[in-house]
């Protein structure tokens, strides 16, 4: 499978690809149940403590992810498209703005499902800020463990 794939083709974006070998309906399922979220977010670097989510229209979600050293940091954000193939949200870090509006398309072929993630921010300097924290990493690791989970679905 073609590991994570970023990319920041628009002053305020950043967009993310994976493919995954497993149906839309499992991807789904792994990136919006909070038992499943708890076992492949994070990836190594951290653990996720929390995962509460309200999908529905209006709906919120809330990660709270623990280091090693114990510190603690969350996301939140509240859903305004959910579909079977798109899901938009924004997201917040430690509930402090500024944020961003996260897409997320699911496209399933044969099988297999391409998850494509474009995160739009206020502004370039918040995109660079974000890109500058080393979350392409984290974001690839992460997704390598939900590929290891979705094997086991």
């Amino acid at each position: 499978m073609t590991k994570l794939n970023v990319t920041t083709p628009d002053a305020n974006e950043i967009h993310m690809t994976r493919a995954f070998n497993a149906p839309r309906r499992l991807v789904v399922k792994a990136m919006t149940t909070p038992e499943l979220i708890k076992r492949w977010l994070g990836g190594r670097r951290t653990t996720v403590s929390v995962a509460e989510v309200d999908l529905r229209v209006g709906g919120s979600y809330r990660y709270v992810f623990r280091l090693p050293d114990g510190n603690e940091f969350f996301f939140t954000g509240v859903y305004s498209e959910i579909s079977e193939d798109r899901i938009v949200h924004t997201e917040l870090f430690n509930g402090e703005p500024p944020g961003a509006v996260v897409t997320t398309t699911l496209v399933e072929e044969a099988g297999k499902t391409t998850l494509h993630i474009v995160m739009r921010f206020e502004s370039q300097a918040v995109r660079d800020m974000v890109v500058g924290t080393g979350m392409a990493d984290g974001a690839g690791e992460s997704y390598d463990e939900l590929d290891k989970l979705l094997t086991s679905l």
